[in-house]
């Protein structure tokens, strides 16, 4: 039976306990006394024996100490009352406050066992990382080994000798408890049991550390455009809310670009700063140097805050945000970091929140990044404010929703668009006596515009009349749809229809009101059955109409499909849309989309658009992804016919699209990726990549090539190759 020996004090005092004294007495199982002394020790054990002629406690039997957080265990371990030394022998481990286990053969402490020697020593940190040596010593809260290995890898022993995938080697090591270090002196890396790399002094954080400057995992690779390039990133921790981040590129053919990311808690939210510069080769359309040497980078930022203290409306929630992106060309950013992006946006903005309301304030600017862009044509908003307010609930649970938007569009040199737009949608729910559902709406709205310098559009097609003009834009809609649901033993089944109808006047989209929010239009499912099909504000949506579905879901544990149909009917078709969007003369084309999933093995995604006349697919949309556990695998397809080559005056597109993916899972450790994007419209291929992925517990390394053939400007088709390796701990 285990004995405990709670807040028993290892001091002078010790020979007040009450013990059997003669020849190293055994004490009673029933012995249990608390000492009187400055230090405490918490002390278990199966049985002691106390020599008052030499001072020496003897505690065997599953032996644990406890004092100030660290814990010693041993089989053994006995205590000199006279010297205050510990000598622990048997299966020892010391626990210190962080979690850090110790393990030694013998060891001899002191001062409440935070001094003295140890041998054959083994260190498992909180991480399951490892530190080995043949002896060391503690001093106060410092380890010192000597002729040791480091290494967070596993070994199996069973199998026999095993060296780790990688590990460090120093002839002394030091771990300090109170900054957290592990140095190293005379260090070798060794990897497979290969040396690849010596250094004097090393040093790296232990695992009770969150945050310590220092290098991070750098980037190596090699590509057409920077020849050799590697990004070796630095970390600089300046106190628990800020960092930076030091990032630089170097290539062997575009020199050096210098990076870097600051980064910042503020209490109430935080924010970042990144940008880069770099002096680079100037290069012609064809892709050769010039001679000559141009400045090139980017500023990045953005942040979002909280406004606790700012309450002008006493209700509500506040908060604040911004982003500031800039670049100095077109191409820099899909140069040097492979950000594809075909526009950047900066804004400020100052938002408020309650329950279903919502309002914003904001100042917008836009850099566009394809070819096409004029900077001096791209609209700024300046300001833009959006307020939506919805009611409680009315009379026969009605709701009333208030909108007010305003926006000034602002250019450089050309077209500037002033608009204001006030308007309210009463809606009432109703369930009918058969499960049928009805939503009855009626909404009126207003706008104002002001333009100015309409003969300087960004696009002929979208410019209006200097001048001011309104128009009052007033619509009713019935929206219906009646589920029949069918359960089975593990299914359940729902068959759909759905009609809505709108009755609003025509002809309010008059030539005099510029189009800077509504241009990109296309007739699908996901507004089928909306009211206004059009985005933004400066396009609406007239006439009479009707549009009609179905809707079909069924549902089990493994299988579960949901597909929809719908097409539209207008009763006036003067109204023009965008040529290939899919609506054209009364009736529209249709459109769908199908969804099936298999537990886990397969998704698919199937989006189209049927043409009402020949139903030859206008748009074939698919999405297939699935496979098992180790194996994973998506093909994507992408047919967009507009049934015309003409799209003057439209932004559609005649695409077609293949891309494929797929991912072996070879065991828990290796991975074996690649991909493919081919353009069937033009008959070539657009990229494809392959690669693979090591991962284990200390180590994680990776190898992609990637080939592209597609060139924009002074960006040529090229082979990239990255390579990247982590060792766990060391960045």
């Amino acid at each position: 039976m285990k004995k405990s020996f709670l807040l028993l004090l290892l001091s002078s005092s010790l020979c007040t306990l009450v013990v059997p004294v003669g020849q190293g007495a055994e004490a009673d199982e029933s012995s249990n006394k608390n000492i009187s002394s400055p230090e405490k020790i918490d002390f278990a054990a199966d049985s002691i024996v106390y020599d008052p002629d030499t001072g020496n406690v003897t505690a065997s039997g599953d032996v644990t100490l406890y004092q100030d957080g660290r814990v010693l265990r041993a089989d053994v371990i006995t205590y000199n009352e006279k010297t205050g030394m510990v000598k622990a022998d048997g299966k020892i481990t010391i626990q210190d406050q962080s979690g850090n286990v110790l393990y030694v053969e013998k060891a001899e402490l002191e001062k409440g066992f935070r001094d003295g020697f140890i041998r054959n020593v083994r260190v498992l940190f909180s991480d399951d990382s490892r530190l080995m040596a043949r002896e060391g010593e503690r001093r106060g809260k410092q380890t010192i080994v000597r002729n040791a290995a480091y290494s967070p890898c596993h070994i199996c022993l069973k199998e026999g000798p095993e060296k780790p995938l990688w590990q460090i080697r120093a002839k002394k090591v030091t771990h300090d408890e109170n900054d957290h270090i592990i140095r190293y002196e005379d260090v070798v890396l060794e990897v497979a049991g290969i040396p690849i790399f010596y250094t004097p002094v090393f040093s790296h954080p232990d695992p009770t550390v969150k945050y310590m400057s220092g290098f991070l995992t750098p980037e190596i690779g090699s590509s057409g455009e920077l020849g050799i390039f590697a990004q070796i990133p630095y970390y600089f921790a300046i106190d628990p809310h800020r960092d930076f981040t030091f990032e630089p590129i170097f290539t062997t053919d575009e020199g050096v670009v210098a990076g870097g990311t600051f980064r910042q808690h503020t209490g109430n939210g935080q924010f970042r700063i990144n940008g880069s510069a770099s002096n680079v080769n100037e290069r012609d359309e064809n892709f050769q140097k010039t001679g000559d040497h141009e400045i090139r980078g980017h500023f990045l930022s953005d942040g979002k805050f909280t406004l606790d203290t700012f309450r002008p409306l006493d209700v509500g929630d506040w908060q604040w945000d911004y982003t500031l992106h800039w670049v100095s060309d077109d191409t820099y950013l899909r140069r040097y970091y492979a950000d594809k992006s075909d526009v950047l946006e900066s804004h400020a903005r100052l938002e408020w929140f309650n329950n279903t309301d919502y309002a914003s304030f904001g100042l917008y600017g836009f850099q566009g990044l394809d070819e096409v862009d004029d900077i001096n044509k791209t609209p700024l908003a300046l300001p833009a404010l959006d307020v939506n307010l919805v009611s409680r609930p009315l009379f026969w649970n009605s709701t009333l929703t208030t909108k007010f938007n305003t926006a000034s569009i602002y250019r450089v040199e050309g077209m500037d668009t002033h608009r204001a737009s006030l308007g309210s949608e009463w809606n009432l729910p109703v369930q009918g006596p058969m499960g049928d559902f009805y939503s009855l709406s009626a909404s009126v709205r207003g706008d104002v515009y002001y333009n100015q310098q309409t003969n300087e559009p960004d696009r002929t097609q979208y410019a209006g009349e200097d001048g001011t003009y309104g128009r009052l834009l007033p619509m009713l809609a019935l929206d219906w749809r009646m589920p029949f649901i069918r359960h089975g033993d593990a299914t359940q089944q729902i068959i759909e229809p759905l009609i809505s109808v709108i009755v609003a006047p025509n002809d309010k989209n008059i030539p005099e009101i510029t189009n800077e929010d509504s241009r990109n239009f296309e007739f699908d499912e996901n507004n089928l059955f909306t009211h206004n099909r059009y985005n933004g504000y400066d396009l609406w949506e007239g006439g009479t109409r009707v549009n009609y579905g179905v809707r079909y879901s069924l549902y089990s544990n493994i299988f579960n499909l949901q597909a929809t149909l719908g097409q539209s009917y207008r009763v006036d078709d003067s109204e023009a849309y965008p040529v290939g969007s899919g609506f054209d003369g009364n009736l529209s084309d249709f459109v769908g989309r199908l969804d099936v999933s298999i537990g886990e093995y397969l998704d698919y995604v199937h989006r189209f658009r049927l043409d009402k006349n020949s139903f030859a697919l206008r748009r074939n949309e698919m999405l297939v992804s699935g496979g098992w556990k180790w194996f994973r695998a998506n093909i994507r397809y992408l047919d967009l016919d507009r049934d015309t080559t003409d799209l003057t005056g439209s932004e559609l597109l005649n695409r077609q699209e293949l891309g494929m993916g797929a991912e072996v899972y070879v065991n828990s450790k290796w991975t074996v990726h690649g991909s493919w994007v081919q353009d069937l419209l033009n008959e070539k291929t657009i990229s494809y990549d392959a690669g693979v992925i090591y991962r284990d517990e200390c180590l994680e390394f990776g190898l992609r090539y990637e080939q592209r053939f597609t060139s924009d400007r002074d960006i040529a088709p090229s082979k990239t190759i990255h390579f990247r390796l982590v060792l766990k701990n060391l960045g």
